[in-house]
């Protein structure tokens, strides 16, 4: 299909599910939301999305089952990030990410 406009591109390969959790680090209204939008673009399951307690200044992006990789694919789409291990199983996610107050959002055309 035709994306032109968007700024986001797939980086997780067709039939790879990776599980997410977004959460706002900020005090700025609805960045998880925009971040869960962007993130589902490139390719990511956001099974979550909602508010830490914790405040960033840069992402985080937690890694909760041993797929650094997919950590950094997911720091790639949300510059600026840094990753950290954080495994988690009971979490039921493969990647915590944690929106900091520097992430903007790709331009977007205006839609109606």
């Amino acid at each position: 299909p035709d994306r032109s406009g968007t700024k986001v591109t797939r980086v997780i390969p067709e039939g790879t599910r990776v599980k997410v959790e977004v959460l706002n680090a900020t005090d700025t209204r609805g960045l998880a939301r925009t971040a869960a939008a962007v993130l589902r673009d490139a390719g990511f399951d956001v099974v979550f999305f909602g508010n830490t307690p914790e405040r960033h200044d840069s992402s985080v992006v937690r890694d909760r089952s041993s797929h650094p990789a997919w950590a950094s694919l997911a720091a790639g789409v949300l510059t600026p990030a840094r990753t950290e291990v954080r495994a988690d199983s009971g979490r039921l996610v493969d990647l915590t990410i944690l929106i900091g107050g520097r992430w903007r959002p790709p331009a977007e055309p205006l839609r109606p």
